[in-house]
């Protein structure tokens, strides 16, 4: 900043040396025009009244046409009057002249004084002089006879350089005074911008201050010129600052609490879509801090076009715009967008203001209960229809005793599966509302998986399936709820034995390893294909469900088993090949 204020003063100092400069340099100039003007005029009448003089000499002469004594007294003349003379025919011809011999000389017909003598005029010229190697002046008049006829013509030349000589003089004596002048001028300038530029340098200070945030510095400036004013007016100017800089830190502190405690996705991009703005939510969303992407363009960070679309089409229309809009990146989610523009000054559009409420989990939400909806009355509808069917037919007809005794069995039948579904629906409404999870104890799952295998046991026997264990001395205890652990186990066995053949293999397996409790149920059945195995666990989901609902499932067992495992903190994962069979694995916390 300084150098600012030295650069000012160097200005002002130049300033005054350029005018200076220039006023010497145009006065030296004019003044050099003027004494050309004056001693070209003063030789132009002392030529003139020389030849004047000598034309009454050698006039006789010429008319007799006696060269030899015209050349010598030409020699003579000019010698005495130290200006070169030279005596001209009306053809050109030298005569005669003081300094060349006129016989060597070449003809003089076209000069141009010759030229203005023959016209009428008085012949003069400043030119060089291919015969003495110099500038010259030339003044030509003609020669007449008494009765006004023109003989021949006198031209009188002096050299130059004494009146180069001169010039050089003036000059001289004008670069020595400038020298002064400008020496006086630069002591003079220096201690008048040492005036303007010291309160100056002050200000720029005090300004400098007041830009790195000290608003508290006041300026002391006495003087009650313009800079004294300016050092009022900025004292003033720092007060309000100070006041605006409160009241806007103050504004911009609720703006960013709200910002930051917004839930939602907040953008801010100006005219040209490049990031001004980028809150925590949208830091979560995209996984890059606000530092990292601010000044970068919208299309760069969100790689979504159709986004970048919308934000240009508000800012073309200066409407606001709400849209659902589906982003790939960085993972796939679904965003409800509102974009508005951002307002300037006169009502100008400086940029837009986007909103992305994340309802990914809304829309996965409503298509699982619509599909829940549809799976829940398809499930129902079946047996219902069929039990309908069975009691229309025994109400209609009089079949005997064996059919309908058949149809009743099929009648219970179904009844008993609707039973079950609804009471899976209770468990897993009970599950997902977590009404069953007031009390917990330490839970021997040693106790709870041999509780389990013998109680599904007949079950195994009755299709030749062989149900085994691979369990170790004693388990830890884990904090758990004993009935959803049970409930847990029977499940899954249960689902083992009833998806594997006759003559199959159901193994149950249980270890510590670290912090965790592990649970295998293995099966050597029908297994599961690969691009099922991501959707097994979702209420009424059937690989197979024709086999399915024949094999008595509801379709939520799964559902109720990783409920159950994600209230405990815990982890279940399978591992299938399909004609090979599956292993269901869970990963339960030995402290929950």
């Amino acid at each position: 900043m300084l150098q600012r204020l030295r650069s000012v003063k160097t200005k002002i100092i130049a300033l005054y040396l350029v005018m200076l400069v220039t006023t010497l340099m145009f006065t030296g100039y004019f003044l050099q025009r003027s004494l050309e003007n004056y001693f070209s005029s003063w030789l132009e009448r002392k030529l003139i009244k020389e030849m004047q003089l000598i034309l009454t000499i050698v006039n006789p002469l010429l008319e007799d046409k006696d060269y030899a004594r015209l050349n010598k007294s030409i020699i003579t003349y000019g010698e005495e009057l130290e200006t070169r003379i030279t005596i001209i025919d009306l053809k050109g011809k030298v005569l005669a002249d003081s300094r060349k011999d006129p016989l060597t000389m070449e003809n003089h017909l076209y000069r141009p004084e010759v030229q203005e003598v023959l016209k009428g005029k008085l012949g003069k010229e400043i030119r060089y002089s291919s015969t003495l190697d110099m500038n010259m002046k030339y003044v030509a008049l003609p020669i007449k006879k008494e009765d006004g006829k023109l003989i021949g013509i006198i031209r009188a030349s002096l050299t130059l350089n004494k009146l180069q000589e001169l010039y050089n003089g003036i000059w001289t004596v004008l670069l020595k005074s400038s020298f002064f002048a400008i020496l006086v001028a630069v002591l003079l300038s220096l201690k008048l911008t040492n005036h303007i530029t010291d309160p100056i340098r002050e200000i720029t200070s005090a300004a400098q201050r007041t830009a790195n945030g000290y608003l508290d510095h006041k300026l002391v400036i006495r003087t009650k010129d313009e800079i004294g004013q300016l050092a009022l007016m900025f004292n003033y100017m720092v007060d309000r600052v100070k006041d605006k800089m409160q009241e806007i830190s103050g504004e911009k502190n609720k703006i960013e609490a709200i910002i930051t405690s917004i839930g939602d996705a907040v953008i801010a991009v100006n005219k040209e879509r490049r990031i001004l703005l980028f809150n925590l939510a949208a830091e979560r969303i995209f996984g890059i801090k606000e530092d990292m992407v601010l000044n970068k363009s919208l299309i760069q960070i969100t790689k979504n076009y159709k986004l970048d679309e919308l934000v240009e089409l508000s800012l073309e229309k200066n409407e606001i715009i709400t849209e659902e809009l589906e982003m790939l990146v960085p993972e796939q989610r679904v965003f409800r967008i509102q974009i508005a523009p951002i307002e300037g000054i006169k009502e100008s559009i400086v940029g837009v203001v986007a909103v992305l409420r994340d309802i990914t989990e809304i829309r996965r939400l409503e298509e699982m209960r619509k599909e829940f909806v549809g799976n829940v009355s398809h499930e129902l509808k079946t047996p219902l229809t069929s039990i309908k069917g069975y009691v229309e037919t025994l109400l209609d007809s009089s079949p005997d005793e064996k059919i309908s005794r058949s149809f009743l069995s099929i009648i219970r039948e179904e009844a008993n599966r609707l039973q079950r579904l609804i009471e899976d629906l209770l468990s897993l409404s009970r599950l997902e509302s977590k009404s069953n999870y007031s009390s917990k104890e330490q839970v021997d799952m040693m106790k709870v998986i041999n509780d389990t295998l013998s109680l599904l046991r007949e079950k195994a026997r009755k299709k030749s399936i062989s149900l085994e264990s691979d369990l170790p001395v004693s388990l830890p205890l884990i904090e758990a709820n004993k009935d959803q652990m049970s409930r847990l186990m029977i499940n899954l066995v249960d689902n083992a034995i009833k998806y594997t053949p006759r003559c199959g293999k159901v193994k149950v397996r249980s270890y510590n390893e670290g912090e965790k409790l592990i649970l295998e149920v293995e099966d050597n059945g029908m297994g599961i294909p690969e691009k099922d195995l991501p959707r097994i666990f979702e209420r009424f989901y059937r690989v197979d469900k024709a086999r399915n609902r024949k094999l008595g499932g509801t379709g939520l067992g799964l559902s109720i088993i990783k409920h159950i495992i994600e209230e405990h903190q815990g982890q279940i994962s399978v591992e299938s090949k399909v004609g090979e069979g599956s292993k269901f694995i869970v990963e339960l916390p030995l402290n929950a």
